[in-house]
């Protein structure tokens, strides 16, 4: 008996979703992210196993998704985390799905699933319609917008902090823990505008109980993803750059704002281990490194070093550089060291120069496979970096692009009433057309809070009132 060889798995894009429709069959949607062992771990067992195979090479179109290079899908079709296994149908409406799934599971949800569709399809297509009939939240918010009046946002913001702070364990709220960084630096924000001693010692006791804690890694330094346990245990030990550069900024931030050098120690340690893992000596940042539970149980260097290091996803994303250039821009002047902003600088040339396009904007990734583009998430933060660099170089060039890249934005996501969309409207057809769920926009509150900030900044540097709209 023959063996079927392995998947086929389509990219996201039109291809897939045609042969699904042409063949009548469901798609079989995974999506995993590269420092995820679990991701890792179904890729290499259960997506081999002989059943599995067969039923997915008869019975499916299957569709892999990396949830770092399409964050617009991810953030649409992740169920419960990754890796996610979704079951969907050729017009992209979501039938059901999970998370991991041994191969004994996964053989018998895939038989479920293609008998379903093959025999009950009527019903699920009522099913599908009574969704959309449903209506869905397509804001994409993540906080309740505060209240429009300055004074009363003040308040709304103190209430906030002060009510989701964990008095026994530090951090927000009574779950698992993680960098909150948007509320820490509202935290800071609220400090540096007025001496509020209770603000000030959410942004302290969250910021030593992170040092302390078991969110931070005192042998190879840096930060794991997130803690399982309310008082900062159980850590999950992948590291991503992003939520390093968000903790890098805070450190700085706080050490500048509270006069604490032991601040300033832990973001010099956060920068020799983006040095030592993350660098790219071209320019630029790496993604993430896998995580690796047994090595990272060791408490020692030397033992760590007997073993093979987690692999690093060497990508190169244009969001999460220019988060740590920012970042970057600062330690320079609160460090006093200027190969930071050296460095900074050349990796925000090197993305802007491989991925800006006149007229099309920046591209979400500069190695890797082909970028997609028109993500709001790339065009803030890039815009941020450059304004970053301008205030610090007063160079023309990083003033004129930010403007056009919020133009950009503005001719292609913005709603005058909702705010920008993550994603630019009519994009070219292929990897970046929007099927499925992608069809409906959605506008992440934190986003457009970034990109009013941003829009602020250059109508005050370019001295034009009409960003200020």
């Amino acid at each position: 008996m023959s063996h079927p060889g392995p998947i086929q798995w389509f990219e996201w894009g039109t291809d897939a979703f045609v042969s699904a429709a042409n063949e009548q069959k469901p798609v079989l949607l995974s999506i995993g992210a590269a420092w995820c062992r679990w991701t890792a771990e179904m890729a290499r067992v259960s997506y081999r196993d002989p059943r599995v195979l067969q039923l997915v090479t008869e019975r499916f179109v299957a569709i892999r998704v990396d949830a770092d290079r399409r964050p617009d899908v991810s953030e649409r079709y992740t169920l419960e985390g990754w890796p996610t296994t979704a079951f969907l149908t050729p017009d992209g409406d979501i039938l059901g799905g999970g998370t991991y799934l041994d191969p004994g599971q996964l053989t018998n949800v895939l038989e479920q699933v293609a008998d379903a569709f093959a025999i009950r399809r009527t019903e699920l297509d009522g099913r599908v319609a009574e969704i959309r009939a449903g209506g869905t939240d397509d804001s994409g918010s993540e906080l309740s917008a505060p209240p429009p009046d300055a004074s009363e946002a003040w308040c709304w913001l103190d209430e906030q902090l002060l009510g989701c702070f964990d008095p026994d364990w530090a951090g927000f709220g009574t779950g698992p823990k993680r960098i909150e960084a948007e509320a820490l630096a509202a935290a800071v924000l609220r400090c540096h505008e007025t001496k509020n001693d209770e603000i000030a010692r959410v942004v302290s006791e969250t910021l030593d109980a992170i040092a302390n804690g078991g969110l931070w890694d005192s042998v190879d330094g840096g930060v794991f993803r997130y803690c399982v346990g309310r008082d900062w245990s159980n850590p999950q030990v992948e590291k991503i750059l992003a939520v390093n550069a968000q903790l890098l900024e805070l450190y700085l931030l706080a050490s500048r704002l509270f006069t604490r050098p032991d601040y300033a120690d832990r973001a010099r340690s956060i920068i020799l281990f983006v040095h030592r893992t993350f660098v790219d000596s071209k320019g630029g940042f790496f993604a993430s490194q896998r995580a690796d539970p047994e090595r990272a149980a060791l408490s020692s260097r030397k033992e760590r070093q007997q073993m093979v290091a987690p692999p690093v996803d060497n990508t190169i994303y244009t969001d999460a550089t220019a988060m740590m250039a920012s970042a970057y821009v600062l330690g320079a002047s609160v460090l006093e060291d200027d190969s930071l902003l050296e460095f900074a600088a050349r990796s925000v040339d090197r993305v802007v120069t491989a991925s800006y396009r006149p007229g099309q904007g920046i591209g979400h990734n500069v190695t890797g496979s082909p970028a997609p583009r028109g993500l709001l998430t790339d065009h803030v933060t890039m815009s941020a970096a450059l304004l970053d660099l301008y205030e610090v170089t007063g160079q023309p060039v990083y003033l004129d692009l930010p403007q056009e890249l919020m133009a950009y934005c503005n001719q292609t996501m913005l709603n005058e009433e909702a705010g920008f969309a993550d994603r630019a409207r009519d994009l070219p057809p292929g990897l970046d057309a929007p099927l499925g769920l992608l069809r409906e926009p959605r506008y992440p509150f934190v986003l457009n809070c970034r990109a009013a900030i941003v829009l602020a900044r250059l109508g005050g540097y370019a001295n034009e009132p009409a960003y200020m709209g």
